[in-house]
């Protein structure tokens, strides 16, 4: 083995006797709340192209539209979102986020057409992303200085948990009954995760100061957006379009194909938790 593993495996362990712990009461709270968010998207990544071509009878073009108008709204949200929880606090987008999503996936019930459909994913988009910024926020006050991926990682393990187990949850409720149900229950998914964001504690610090004209962009996270961006244009398309193509293929589901997916990102992210904090975020 490579001796800059081994010193490095050697440090982190006396690292993890000094440093404050990562996982704590409040830490699991708010993953759990992720999670339940997380199983709300899993449910729908499945069910909504099938319930654009089904019951709508539309074509591939407005599955796009429909899966895409919460992506259109949440990255315009996001920045916004940002600027509220620095000055709110954390909680309020938990708790307003999650509420957001819950109304809008329930709302769908009574989509009977394209617009109503995008305008609950529109407005699911704004709450996604009040919702995720709050409790990636709260994470990142929550870490110590020195294990901030570590944290970060670990708490990334509900979000594909979620995505592997939501399309399992969502296509079983689907094959034994409607799309309403699979948006009922997915609705309630996020609304449980509204309610553990009420318990959670502010974690906002308190000597923030204010400052005048903020800016809406800061210029070094231009280069990692990008970069992230380019590596969920993608996961987009294939989100998107997997569900109608397993069908095509004679498959009774996606499910599987989700859920390999998950397991792999989660096999991958817990092994490697600590390794950026040892060798840094770019060379990893």
């Amino acid at each position: 083995m490579d001796p800059e593993v081994l010193t490095a495996s050697t440090e982190i362990r006396e690292d993890d006797r000094r440093a404050p712990p990562v996982i704590t009461p409040t830490f699991l709270l708010v993953t759990l709340a992720n999670f339940g968010y997380f199983i709300t998207i899993g449910m729908i990544i499945p069910a909504l192209p099938r319930f654009v071509e089904g019951p709508l009878g539309l074509g591939n073009a407005m599955v796009g539209v429909a899966v895409g108008a919460f992506s259109f709204a949440a990255v315009v949200t996001y920045p916004f979102a940002g600027r509220l929880g620095d000055a709110r606090g954390r909680r309020l987008l938990i708790v307003a986020g999650g509420v957001l999503v819950a109304g809008s996936v329930g709302l769908q019930v009574i989509a009977t057409s394209i617009v109503p459909l995008v305008l609950c994913r529109l407005v699911m988009g704004m709450g996604g992303a009040c919702f995720y910024v709050g409790v990636a926020s709260t994470i990142n006050d929550l870490a110590p200085d020195e294990r901030r991926a570590e944290a970060l990682s670990y708490f990334s393990i509900a979000l594909y948990a979620g995505l592997g187990a939501g399309p399992v949850v969502g296509e079983l409720i689907l094959e034994g009954g409607s799309f309403d149900r699979v948006w009922v229950v997915a609705a309630a998914a996020s609304l449980i995760a509204a309610l553990a964001g009420v318990l959670v504690p502010e974690t906002r610090p308190p000597d923030r100061s204010p400052v005048s004209n903020p800016r809406l962009w800061h210029r070094g996270a231009v280069l990692p957006g990008i970069v992230l961006a380019t590596s969920v244009i993608g996961l987009a398309g294939f989100n998107s379009f997997v569900p109608l193509y397993a069908l095509d293929l004679g498959m009774d589901g996606a499910r599987i194909v989700f859920v390999a997916y998950a397991v792999v990102v989660l096999l991958l992210r817990s092994a490697g938790a600590r390794i950026p904090d040892r060798f840094g975020p770019s060379r990893t």
